[in-house]
């Protein structure tokens, strides 16, 4: 009978550890629960207190400061992120952004601006900005400086919305292909309505591009890159007032006061 007692015993032991360990497991899953809810009611009633913004230039920064200075004081609670985000948005100067809760009391506003890529001449003679997607953007109401290539009609025309986007997409293709050095010599892109042409004047010529809608554009920025880079380690751009790009895998020089000079397989020289 000893023995059977004993054996009782410890198996009733042994039945009752693992209920006592889930009973404290569950303890403390609860009182981190507890804890975390508490932590989150205490937040919630916190005050946004200090808000930062980053990205933001002197293109957007005052709209910014703007649509995000009704959430100060604001309990966290109250704050869709969402809906700061898209108030954000909806700025001219803005791209996209990214709105988030920082530390107890802050947030922080994440802006991607649309960065001016050229001019364009508006209706009275009007300066505005554009992006690299052929939008025209709103007057800026902090004092920029962009130095950005001029789009203007031959004739004093004024540029439509798609004459606007073809003219960014060709100066987005002249970044990608010429050469930064190169590049930042243009400083105007005309378009002749009439013949539907373009030309890129810069620092010391004019070069003759042909059509815009055509694949020639493309192609004859391309000529002239590695004409440049050819060329721009000797002197035979010294003087050169044209540079006639309309024809494939030929470049035409008009110097100053000279007759041009053409040959069949390559610049003139």
């Amino acid at each position: 009978m000893g023995i059977s007692v004993a054996s009782k015993t410890r198996q009733v032991d042994t039945s009752l550890r693992p209920e006592r360990r889930t009973s404290g497991l569950m303890i403390c899953l609860l009182a981190l629960v507890f804890l975390s809810f508490m932590a989150t009611q205490w937040k919630d009633r916190q005050r946004i207190d200090g808000i930062e913004v980053i990205g933001a230039t002197g293109l957007s920064r005052l709209s910014v400061q703007r649509a995000v200075d009704s959430v100060r004081f604001r309990r966290a609670r109250t704050i869709t992120l969402a809906n700061v985000r898209q108030a954000v948005e909806r700025i001219p100067y803005v791209r996209n952004a990214s709105v988030y809760f920082s530390g107890v009391n802050d947030l922080c506003v994440d802006v991607t601006e649309r960065l001016p890529v050229a001019h364009v001449v508006r209706s009275g003679g009007v300066l505005r900005y554009i992006d690299d997607l052929g939008t025209v953007l709103p007057i800026v109401q902090e004092r920029t400086a962009h130095n950005v290539p001029m789009l203007h009609g031959k004739g004093g025309i004024v540029l439509g919305e798609n004459e606007i986007r073809d003219l960014a997409a060709l100066l987005a293709s002249a970044c990608r292909v010429l050469d930064s050095r190169l590049y930042q010599s243009i400083s105007e892109l005309t378009y002749d309505r009439v013949a539907g042409s373009v030309d890129v004047v810069t620092d010391d010529a004019v070069w003759h591009l042909g059509r815009i809608k055509s694949n020639r554009a493309m192609e004859a920025l391309a000529d002239m890159n590695v004409f440049w880079k050819d060329a721009s380690a000797s002197l035979r751009l010294a003087g050169v007032h044209e540079v006639d790009l309309r024809w494939r895998n030929q470049i035409v020089l008009r110097y100053r006061n000279e007759r041009a000079q053409t040959t069949s397989g390559g610049a003139a020289v």
